[in-house]
């Protein structure tokens, strides 16, 4: 997945999608503030007619462990037939120390490639789009190569692109995350980088954005729009928007941090806040702005095929070999799977600055759970926070500790 501080760490290649470095590009219009963002921390109600589930065993013992790796703060939601149950740790604010939210928004990072996939099948199912055509009959000119790359590659990263997020410089998120880009800039970042070979897994934030720029020449509507229309709205997801240059998060929500490169994270005040930025450089690749609710039950109607057909569900759950196997084994068309003790499950990770969500689904969507921590890290010791939160989506789903395989336990210090 996307470089950490220049290299592949295995460890590291846990957090999914992420850390841009495109160089400078001139701004653009200061998009408007969505509608009640200046109630930013205001915390909503609880909901009276929610049914409280009881505790998975261990999953506390899991998020303690998350925050004690590195994690300033850590949210999980379950909501399955018996209820919901939502678990907080840590703090939302290093200097505030106020506690995490039951309700935070976060960046959903590469979550939101699920739902842009959603859309482009949907386009397929309605007989707009086929998968197997290729990119350039749409958007002539848009990448070289496009006669030959298809709509199936772009969505599984086998398509030979090069990842925009790959460049070298600004790599600080404090100086891109305040400046504006085009799909066509990040675009043509990546055309200057080697690519990789065609055929085989390489992650890729550029074949996003091409599918975002597919579904806009297709319906002739935002690409913010289409996800409103299409899945936000249909699943319930009344929390959930893309923002493009707004550089706020509306509704309650954690402190972001990130670890600057070569900052020595035992060093008191090394982690740096950076709650606010302009997420154009996400866009249709990890832009979505959402909570664990919403993402929960985003995959609840995903998978209960309220969204994509029983046909192109399987499609999307039919994945190639990924180099994060055993943990993170396959990835389909948009979706990933976790390797636990049980089996394979499917979902999204995302890593952006200031969040690294995990959000995944059994097979018919009745039982979700969403983790996100207030940090993205890219050190070495971040292996230690992301096997935690594995080995608490594993004691939800599977009923006992993570295991690596060829692990005799757990890590869980």
């Amino acid at each position: 997945m996307p470089p950490v501080n220049g290299t592949r760490m295995a460890v590291a290649a846990l957090a999914v999608a992420g850390l841009l470095s495109p160089v400078p590009a001139a701004a653009q219009a200061q998009q408007q503030e969505p509608a009640g963002s200046r109630q930013a921390q205001q915390q909503e109600p609880a909901d009276p007619r929610l049914a409280q589930r009881e505790e998975p065993a261990g999953l506390r013992e899991a998020l303690d462990a998350t925050v004690a790796a590195g994690a300033p703060g850590v949210l999980a939601r379950i909501d399955d037939d018996r209820g919901t149950w939502i678990g907080t740790g840590g703090t939302a604010d290093l200097d505030t120390r106020e506690p995490m939210p039951r309700e935070a928004r976060f960046r959903v990072a590469s979550v939101t490639k699920s739902m842009v996939a959603a859309v482009v099948l949907q386009l397929v199912q309605e007989g707009r789009l086929s998968l197997d055509e290729p990119i350039g009959k749409r958007l002539p000119g848009q990448i070289d190569g496009g006669d030959r790359i298809t709509v199936r590659e772009l969505l599984n990263h086998t398509g030979g692109l090069a990842t925009y997020d790959h460049a070298a410089d600004p790599a600080d998120p404090e100086q891109y995350g305040k400046q504006t880009y085009t799909p066509r800039q990040l675009i043509d970042e990546a055309e200057r980088l080697p690519r990789p070979e065609r055929g085989r897994f390489a992650y890729s934030n550029t074949g996003y954005i091409l599918l975002g720029l597919l579904v806009e020449q297709v319906t002739g509507h935002k690409l913010s729009a289409e996800l409103d229309r299409r899945i936000f709205r249909p699943a319930g997801m009344t929390r959930s928007y893309l923002p493009t240059t707004w550089d706020g998060i509306r509704g309650p929500h954690a402190t972001g941090y990130h670890l600057p490169t070569g900052a020595d994270p035992d060093v008191p005040g090394s982690l740096r806040p950076i709650t606010r930025l302009k997420p154009s450089f996400a866009w249709a690749a990890y832009g979505v702005v959402s909570d664990a609710r919403d993402l929960n039950r985003f995959y609840q109607a995903l998978f209960g095929g309220r969204l994509v057909g029983p046909k192109l569900l399987t499609q999307m759950r039919t994945g190639v070999t990924t180099p994060q196997a055993p943990v993170f084994p396959r990835y389909g068309l948009g979706l990933e799977s976790v390797g636990l003790t049980c089996g394979e499950t499917w979902g999204a990770t995302g890593s952006i600055p200031g969040y690294q969500t995990f959000s995944f689904a059994d097979a018919t969507g009745e039982r979700r759970m969403t983790l996100s921590v207030n940090v993205q890290r890219n050190d070495r010791a971040v292996a230690r926070m992301l096997l935690a939160a594995v080995d608490a989506l594993n004691r939800y789903f599977c009923g006992e500790p993570y295991k690596l395989p060829g692990s005799r336990h757990a890590d869980r210090r």
